[in-house]
Formats: structure tokens, sequence, C-alpha cells
């Protein structure tokens, strides 16, 4: 199966690659692990309660979370004090989806799907032509309110 997914698409930001034969029938824990900046170049792993699942969502098992350039940056000089889960670029399986998820989006559990952590609006002039990571509706530094996955508050 090799369906791309182009700017725009209704997808969650998720697009599907092959999957081994091995994520299928992932079982999903009561907690999770994660890594969680605590201060400047301080990582902890913490647990944490399994999150509830609604209707309209689904529940990635990471697989790979890769590390960029800014990360290394905000990792040495976190822009806050909060505690945050690193990582934007992210491989899963579709742990657990709900019913709207699936029929909306078409992802089913046991997918291998990565993520783009960035969400565009659509419909502005960088949107149109394709550039969506130009789009302001992703862009934090000038957007308070700007969309973009990753960088989760602990």
């Amino acid at each position: 199966m090799d369906r791309r997914v182009k700017p725009g698409n209704d997808t969650c930001g998720m697009a599907p690659v092959t999957a081994p034969a091995s994520a299928k029938g992932h079982n999903v824990a009561e907690t999770v692990l994660a890594a969680v900046r605590t201060g400047p170049s301080k990582t902890e792993i913490r647990e944490y309660p399994m999150p509830d699942i609604p209707a309209d969502a689904a529940l990635m098992k990471m697989e790979v979370g890769g590390i960029c350039g800014t990360d290394v940056k905000l990792y040495k000089h976190p822009p806050t004090k909060d505690a945050v889960i690193m990582g934007h670029e992210n491989i899963g399986v579709i742990a657990k989806a709900g019913r709207e998820f699936t029929a909306r989006k078409g992802f089913r559990e046991g997918d291998l799907v990565f993520v783009e952590h960035y969400v565009s609006c659509g419909k502005c002039e960088w949107c149109h032509a394709g550039q969506y990571r130009h789009c302001e509706n992703t862009n934090w530094r000038t957007n308070p309110d700007a969309i973009r996955y990753g960088y989760t508050s602990a």
C-alpha cells in the first residue's frame, strides 16, 4: 500500500506506510512512559496513565521519535520552564482508534503511520502553493494560537 498524503487532505496529519507483520495486534497498556525535558539539558523518564480515546481520535504507539536541529537547541536552551515531552517527527502504530476516526480518516488499528506535525489551514496562499509549513496556522513563534503536534506539555 502506497497512499501518499498531500497538504490539505483531512488525514489529521497522518499518512500510512507499510506495516511489518509484527505491528499487528499491539495491546494497549494501562500506563505509558515518556522522556520529559524538565530543564536545560535535563530529562526524566515519567509514567503517565493511558488517556481515554474519544470516538473521533486515535492513539499511536510510538516506534520512532525523531530529533531535529531545533530540538537540540531547545533542549539546551528551553523557551519555557515548563516540562515538555519533546519530539515531533514520529512514526508508530495505531494502537487504538475511535469509530468516527476510523470512518473519517481511513486508518485502522495496526496501521503504521507517520505524523506530520504541521497543522495547516488549507486555505491561505501558502497552503494553496503546497508550502503548508509557512502557514500562519502553524507558526508558533508569531501566532500564540498556532497548532502543531509535538512538544507536548508534561
